[in-house]
Order: structure tokens, then C-alpha cells, then sequence
């Protein structure tokens, strides 16, 4: 039985962009329908929990009846539990579908070993399938194929034990089989409707916000989610990254290769980074880079080793070779900046010192 714990949509994924994995983004989607579901499948299991005190009060089945609609209700309640805690969070989906399925089990086995009405096997089998829809496309087709043919399975080898009539059993293959087979191309449908759509919101959110040429954040995407970093943390260190003499390389050797040292700056960037910092392309060769969770000193070690990098790495252009350097300048938050365009200004009047003191350096002052 295999579920989609983790969703391959064959989406190339960008480090900078934080969007939520497939099962996220359709579980907050989801769920706050489904959690409602859920409480009207509890209060019906707790309902029907008198109407069988009702009907077996004078019977022999008596306890045994009640002992298996208790069990109903335990799953009832495991699947509300599943549905809300943060601890089943890794497996919800196959939490809830093994409590939903035990508890469903447990309700059939009580109709049909001590001889209630037998529609109710269906109806309650009705209400299961319309929860397993309201969970697509989170359940796979191939456990909704395992979970399906064990209740058909489970219900006609129960019907067999306890002798119910043949005719009990064809109608109920009759009814079931084609049910099964209509939700399972539902279930299929949804599951690949999904999957497009999850693919498609994905890339919208890369369009929006990343830059086509350097594939790092755009200005707006970077100063979004730094505000908010900015906010929430207390150590953040902030470089400011300027390409020395961009106008003369695209006018010496065109925009084409203005593009190729975009492109290459950007990506080794990236790699003398660390995964949680935040870097984006702020001008034409202007470049920003948050570091949370970084000391001055921390920072001034990365700032060093971008600009070593940059500067020992050939770009190979037609037949031309290209060395570029970069000016950087260094600083962190401090008690008096109220908010991130402080820290930035800052970082830009250390740039201009960079600048001013021959270019292909870093400058720090404390903040």
C-alpha cells in the first residue's frame, strides 16, 4: 500500500522559494471541510449508538452490539483526532484512513453478525466513500484500490460466515462493485486534477517571484520575505553586492555576455551561501543577500568567500574570457533600526565606501 507521503510533481525546485509541499497545500484546502465531516460522522456513530440500545434491549446480541458500536465510535473519535493533531501530521492520510476503515469494519461486522437491518451497511458504506472523495487528491488510487477491496471483500466474507442468503449477497455486489468503480474514477480524476493544479500554482509562484535571468528572488519577492525576517530576528547580517564595471562589459562585448556574468554571479551566489539565506537580484547588477541567524564575523566570512570566488572564476564568452570582480558591503540589525530599509541603506552606504576605496572588496562596520 503506498501513499503519497511525499508528492514527485517533477517540478525543478528553487531553494529560495518557499511554497508548501503538495500534501500542505491541498491539506489546508481540504481539511477544514473534512474535519466538519468528520464531527457529523462521530454524532451519527454516537446516534446510532441508541438506536441499537433500541432494538437489541431485549436481545441476546445486547452487549456484544454495544461493545462493537463503541469501537465504532473510538475510530470515530481517532478520526477527528488524526484530522486536528499536529502529532499525525507526517501520516494523516493513513492515519485517518486506517481509523476510518476499522471503525466502518467494526459497524459492519455488528449488522451483519447479529441481524440488524442490512441497508444500513450500505448507507454507512456511502458516507465512508464520500469522505475518501472529500480526501482526493490526497489518497492514491492505489490505496483507495486496497482500502475499497478489503470492505467489499470484509462484508461479503462476513455475509458468508453468518449465512445470510445468496440473494443478500448478489444485491450487495450488484450495488457495491459499480459504486466502487464510479468514486475510484473520481478519486482518479481528482488525484490528476490535483497534481495540475499544484504544478500550475507552483510555477505562477516561481514567475512571481523570480527573476527569468539570474533565477534568484526579484526585488519585490526578496524585500517581502525579508521584512519579514527582518521582523522576526534578531541576528541578521545584510550584504549588499555590486558587479564592478558591468557597463563596461556590455559595452565592450554586448548584453549577451552582460547576461552570462549575471547569470554566473548569481549562481556561484547561491553556492557560497548557506540553504536559509535569503539572496536576490535588486538592480541590473545589484544584488542583495539576508543572512539570518549569521554574526558579523559569520557573514564577513561568506562576504569574503563570494568575493574570492567570483574573482578567481573565468566566464567563457565566444572566445573571449571575462573576469569580473564584486564590491560588497557588510552589516548586521541593530537595536536602532525599526525596519529593513534602514539596514539596507545602510548596506548601500557601505557598497559606496567599497567603491570608493578601489572596488573588489568587502567594507563591514559594525551596525
Amino acid at each position: 500500500m503506498t501513499l503519497s507521503s511525499s508528492c514527485d510533481t517533477h517540478i525543478p525546485r528553487n531553494r529560495l522559494v518557499h511554497f508548501d509541499t503538495f500534501e500542505a497545500y491541498f491539506t489546508k484546502r481540504i481539511f477544514p471541510n473534512f474535519i466538519t465531516f468528520s464531527y457529523i460522522g462521530l454524532f451519527l456513530a454516537t446516534l446510532y449508538l441508541l438506536f441499537d440500545y433500541h432494538t437489541y434491549a431485549d436481545t441476546m446480541y445486547m452487549s456484544s452490539v454495544i461493545i462493537s458500536r463503541l469501537v465504532a465510535i473510538f475510530f470515530a473519535i481517532m478520526v477527528v483526532v488524526a484530522s486536528k493533531n499536529k502529532t499525525f501530521e507526517p501520516y494523516r492520510i493513513e492515519a485517518i484512513t486506517f481509523f476510518g476503515t476499522m471503525g466502518y469494519t467494526a459497524i459492519t461486522y455488528s449488522y451483519i453478525a447479529y441481524d440488524n437491518v442490512i441497508y444500513f451497511v450500505g448507507f454507512n458504506w456511502i458516507f465512508y466513500l464520500v469522505a475518501t472523495i472529500m480526501l482526493t487528491p490526497l489518497i492514491t488510487t492505489k490505496l483507495y484500490i486496497f482500502m475499497e477491496s478489503f470492505q467489499i471483500t470484509a462484508v461479503l466474507v462476513l455475509m458468508y460466515i453468518y449465512f445470510k442468503p445468496f440473494e443478500m449477497l448478489f444485491t450487495y455486489t450488484v450495488f457495491s462493485v459499480p459504486l466502487a468503480f464510479y468514486v475510484y474514477a473520481v478519486v482518479s480524476l481528482n488525484r490528476k486534477n490535483g497534481l495540475e493544479a499544484y504544478e500550475n500554482a507552483y510555477n505562477m509562484h516561481i514567475l512571481s517571484s523570480i527573476d527569468g535571468l539570474s533565477h534568484l528572488l526579484n526585488r519585490r519577492s526578496w524585500y517581502e520575505i525579508s521584512k519579514k525576517l527582518f521582523s522576526q530576528q534578531t541576528n541578521v547580517a545584510f550584504i549588499m553586492l555590486d558587479i564592478d564595471h558591468f557597463k563596461k562589459v556590455n559595452d565592450t562585448y554586448g548584453h549577451d555576455a552582460g547576461d552570462m556574468v549575471i547569470q554566473t554571479v548569481s549562481r556561484i551566489l547561491l553556492e557560497q551561501t548557506r540553504q536559509q539565506d535569503l539572496i536576490g537580484r535588486l538592480g541590473g547588477e545589484e544584488f542583495g543577500i539576508i543572512l539570518p541567524y549569521a554574526t558579523l564575523a559569520e557573514a564577513h566570512t561568506i562576504a569574503e568567500r563570494i568575493r574570492t570566488t567570483i574573482e578567481k572564476t573565468h566566464i567563457h564568452y565566444n572566445e573571449e574570457i571575462l573576469n569580473v570582480t564584486v564590491s560588497l558591503g557588510l552589516s548586521e540589525k541593530n537595536p536602532q533600526m525599526k525596519d529593513l530599509s534602514m539596514l539596507v541603506t545602510y548596506g548601500d552606504q557601505l557598497l559606496y565606501q567599497a567603491k570608493e576605496n578601489g572596488r573588489n572588496r568587502v567594507v563591514v562596520v559594525a551596525g
